[in-house]
């Protein structure tokens, strides 16, 4: 397979980053793999997608570490190619994280991902997908059993009746918000600097009012599936939990969450069951759901992270899992292609 990354820069890639878990595991696989930015970006008149791409070669290497100081090099191969010719794009890049982008709302990497789609290629996650589940109200479109009670206002006021309503304490934070920024709990609607902190949180727009799980304290769990299932390696799922640090409700672990092993169970098959037709339907292939207690409290669609953690905690590769499975689809979409084609010459003949 011919596959790009794409991603904010190529130089502030890490060797714990899934993305480079992913690259590493494609390029040993035998396949040719190469990094691009949306900088890098640009559209021909007939569409053809176009892009200046950074390759370490088709030597191999002796570790992920040697793979990565290769590509940062002063030797990584440049060149421009025709990416609409390529197999796979990973958007890697997700907007919250780019300080030369005014507008969050925006994301490039996705029109170019509508267009190289057109050309047939598998964009993961698909453009579509990713223009819905921008923004946390994507949480939704899925059951109500397992989300928490939510409102989403830029009212002061609607944001304390909601405290009052509940009775119970609650989580405020962005709509657009990433990375556990500007995450405020709320004992009650009685709190001293309640307004304050809702301004603070208000300030980029719609906020989240959320009600407190209590598991938390227990820590959060991500779980990566693809194409709307668990990633399962033998009998072990793709999964760990993340416990906050001492005095703070976020468990990020930029942050200083701790990781932590964690079995899966009935819960958390439960949804994944309950979230996977949506899944699917919006063609988000790779992603990580956020659960704490029964409850989903998050869907990581645009970089979603972890498998660094899993592999060092449970001693697998989940990196060659996913690239294994693209290998699978990625047949089936040139059989398909192949198909449709003899199709259209035996109608034609």
């Amino acid at each position: 397979m011919k596959i790009c990354f794409v991603v904010r820069s190529v130089y502030s890639q890490h060797l714990t980053y899934t993305t480079t878990h992913l690259a590493y595991e494609a390029h040993r696989q035998g396949h040719e793999v190469v990094y691009t930015t949306v900088n890098s970006f640009s559209a021909t008149h007939d569409l053809t997608v176009r892009a200046t791409v950074i390759s370490p070669g088709k030597n191999p290497f002796n570790s992920r570490l040697e793979f990565l100081r290769t590509l940062q090099g002063g030797f990584a191969e440049r060149e421009e190619v025709t990416l609409s010719d390529f197999d796979v794009v990973f958007l890697r890049y997700n907007p919250n994280e780019s300080d030369g982008e005014k507008d969050k709302s925006k994301n490039p990497a996705i029109e170019f991902g509508r267009l190289l789609k057109l050309h047939g290629v598998f964009v993961v996650n698909d453009p579509a997908g990713l223009s819905k589940a921008a923004s946390k109200m994507y949480l939704s479109s899925f059951p109500a059993e397992i989300r928490a009670k939510t409102l989403i206002t830029r009212s002061a006021y609607k944001i304390k009746e909601f405290v009052r309503e509940i009775k119970k304490p609650t989580i405020l934070k962005p709509l657009s918000g990433f990375g556990g920024q500007d995450v405020f709990f709320l004992k009650n609607a009685k709190e001293i600097n309640i307004n304050q902190i809702i301004s603070t949180v208000a300030k980029s727009g719609y906020v989240m009012a959320q009600e407190y799980i209590p598991e938390v304290k227990n820590g959060d769990k991500r779980l990566l599936l693809l194409n709307g299932s668990p990633i399962f390696i033998g009998k072990r799922a793709a999964m760990y939990r993340r416990m906050s640090p001492k005095g703070d409700i976020r468990s990020n672990m930029h942050v200083g969450g701790k990781r932590k092993k964690v079995e899966f169970t009935k819960v958390e098959a439960q949804i994944a069951e309950l979230i996977r037709p949506k899944l699917i339907a919006d063609g988000l292939y790779f992603v990580g759901a956020d659960i704490v207690g029964n409850k989903l409290l998050e869907i990581n669609v645009f970089c979603p992270g972890g498998i660094n953690n899993i592999n060092e905690l449970y001693n697998i590769n989940v990196g060659a899992a996913v690239i294994e499975d693209l290998e699978k689809r990625v047949r089936l979409m040139k059989s398909s292609s192949q198909g449709r084609s003899s199709l259209s010459l035996v109608k034609n003949g």
